[in-house]
């Protein structure tokens, strides 16, 4: 029990460093940026033969002002891997530069977030784009949510419609564009970086439901006032069997459920 409770008083301190922005890239590729690029933000965790794609995926976009991504990996064991791959790449289009931030445990897919809260307190608010990297993604991904994009508006790929007469997490369709969206994956998505300014996204998620970023995003930001829509793009899952929600189902809509009672 002590060490149990020593232990998160532990992580509860690295959050809150991180929430004062208080971290710093352990690599950085930098090739010319403008300051116009569009910042794309992604995690790694299990899937590191999957980093050399992704920014491959990226580097072909096209339409764009140039990308500028932001890694956070909260896997150590690979973070060796992640730095050899950022050094030996090669951009050739869009990507102007690389950064990336180990953190010493699994924070889960929310820690790509605090790199969303620095951006707009350093730069001011502005669109962010968020892929996973089981995502393969096609070169005209970006240019398409930056067409679509409205500061109070999220555009998510992964976007559903809940059942209303259950509201049970499970019980949705997938949503088309113009339909009603009760629920989005940030995975696949572009919204404005501003909504991560507020403290309370990062101190208000129960630790119980830390990993449940999804859930949390989707109730924080329709709380604050955003819309949800479906971004029109076409999206191709690879390494399914690597995703660590694949566990968590019951926990879902446990807390989808408490969130609808709030």
């Amino acid at each position: 029990m002590i060490r149990e409770w020593l232990e998160e008083r532990a992580k509860s301190r690295i959050r809150r460093r991180l929430l004062d922005g208080r971290f710093a890239p352990s690599d950085e590729l930098v090739m010319g940026e403008t300051g116009a690029e569009i910042p794309v933000l992604m995690c790694l965790w299990n899937r590191p033969e999957r980093l050399r794609a992704m920014l491959e995926s990226l580097d072909a976009q096209t339409g764009t002002p140039g990308i500028a991504v932001y890694l956070w990996n909260n896997n150590k064991v690979d973070h060796t891997y992640y730095r050899f791959v950022i050094r030996e790449f090669e951009a050739r289009g869009a990507v102007t530069s690389i950064r990336l931030v180990r953190t010493p445990y699994n924070l889960g897919s929310i820690a790509r977030f605090y790199w969303a809260r620095m951006l707009a307190a350093t730069k001011g608010p502005g669109p962010i784009v968020v892929v996973d990297d089981d995502e393969d993604i096609r070169p005209d991904f970006v240019s398409t949510a930056l067409s679509l994009y409205e500061p109070k508006t999220v555009h998510a790929w992964w976007a559903f419609t809940v059942n209303p007469a259950t509201g049970d997490y499970f019980d949705r369709t997938p949503a088309g564009v113009g339909d009603r969206v009760d629920h989005v994956g940030p995975g696949g998505m572009i919204c404005s970086s501003e909504i991560f300014l507020d403290d309370r996204f990062f101190t208000e998620l129960p630790q119980r439901y830390w990993l449940l970023d999804d859930v949390w995003f989707t109730f924080f930001v329709t709380r604050a006032g955003y819309r949800l829509a479906k971004l029109p793009v076409e999206v191709e899952f690879v390494l399914a069997e690597t995703n660590q929600h694949h566990n968590l189902g019951d926990l879902k809509r446990e807390f989808y459920r408490s969130l609808r009672a709030l």
